[in-house]
């Protein structure tokens, strides 16, 4: 995968991730400290994200790096 792709797999699987959760985006991105819009963007693919971040939404979703790791799979 190439670094564009890279992203849109963690964005698409990060999405999915919050939408099973029942999260807005700017619900999302309160609970980790950033803007609806910086969601917005990482899950579309346009943007990455600090690892901190990503551990701090996976937490905020009540999943586990595990279930990102599968999700990223089935992008």
């Amino acid at each position: 995968m190439s670094v564009d792709e890279d992203y849109f797999a963690l964005g698409s699987a990060l999405r999915v991730l919050r939408r099973k959760a029942g999260m807005t985006q700017e619900q999302a991105g309160a609970a980790v400290g950033v803007g609806g819009k910086h969601i917005s963007a990482a899950e579309l693919g346009e943007r990455g994200l600090s690892y901190k971040t990503i551990l701090a939404l996976t937490r905020a979703y009540r999943a586990t790096l595990s279930d990102l790791a599968r999700e990223i799979e089935r992008a």
